[in-house]
């Protein structure tokens, strides 16, 4: 029985350990190349990453030119409008539709629930004409407020799927009980509901946030006005055209400060993103 124990005692170390080391792989794979790009950005006269060596001399040149010689802030700025908006967008149009396909019984339901699945599987390069004629027609070229209608419809779809589980994991006796005492749907919903999905909404937010800011493809075709309309993405792609080739330490100045946003957001609701995204697919 002793030695059945001491094997057994084994083996579960065996496996922390080799749980650790894996961890450890991982948390090496991400961190190695952000701690690289730091110590690029710092770098002076250095020409080309495919040389794969470190730096030699450092400088905060590299930060400074961004706003010097580069609209960097316009980038910025418009990122951050456009991901705002987008996130607030999201939220909204999100928790209502998975309430509804959630917890309300109406004509077409599960065919509609079907299509916004279906959608999902057609690539987005098919629709890029339709969006740039109907922008044109509109007047929203070169105006945040498209892209965040757009985005925020885009978002909304991926993010339908899985906030719907966590709304169907919601007791229904809770609003049978308010309805019996006379409250009416939008009162279940916004003092009742809502403030039970506060973790699916971090995800909704997170999520939504993260997919404006990052957004390339259409922000490339409907943003042409020049360099201050840009957003950050398509304004950091056009760091890669150059008469001299690519200015390495500046763009990763510029990618690193970029993402301080998204750094941001993801603390500010860290506490409830983590049981938000780990219950949103189950369905009792």
């Amino acid at each position: 029985m002793k030695s059945a124990g001491k094997s057994e005692n084994i083996g579960r170390g065996i496996k922390y350990i080799l749980l650790n080391l894996f961890i450890l792989l991982i948390a090496v794979s991400v961190l190695v190349p952000i701690i690289y790009m730091v110590l690029i950005s710092f770098s002076k006269n250095f020409l080309s990453m495919e040389a794969g060596v470190l730096p030699k001399e450092y400088t905060l040149q590299n930060y400074r030119d961004l706003f010097e010689k580069h609209t960097f802030t316009d980038w910025l700025k418009n990122s951050i409008i456009i991901s705002m908006g987008t996130m607030a967008l999201a939220l909204i149009l999100t928790t209502m539709s998975s309430y509804a396909f959630s917890k309300m019984k109406f004509a077409g339901r599960n065919m509609i629930f079907k299509s916004i699945l279906l959608i999902q599987i057609f690539p987005l390069a098919l629709s890029m004409v339709a969006i740039h004629q109907i922008f044109n027609r509109l007047g929203l070229i070169n105006k945040p407020g498209g892209l965040i209608l757009v985005n925020s419809v885009m978002a909304t779809i991926g993010l339908i799927l899985i906030s719907k589980g966590y709304f169907d994991t919601l007791p229904a006796e809770i609003e049978e009980a308010a309805l019996i005492d006379g409250a009416n749907r939008f009162v279940i919903f916004a003092r009742i509901v809502l403030p039970m999905v506060k973790p699916m909404m971090a995800v909704i937010a997170i999520q939504s946030f993260v997919l404006a800011y990052n957004e390339y493809v259409i922000a490339n075709v409907v943003m042409t006005g020049g360099f201050k309309t840009m957003p950050l993405a398509v304004g950091l792609r056009s760091m890669f055209e150059g008469q001299y080739g690519i200015n390495w330490p500046r763009y990763c100045a510029a990618a690193l400060l970029g993402s301080l946003p998204m750094v941001m957001v993801f603390f500010c609701t860290q506490r409830y993103f983590i049981t938000g995204l780990t219950e949103g697919g189950v369905k009792e």
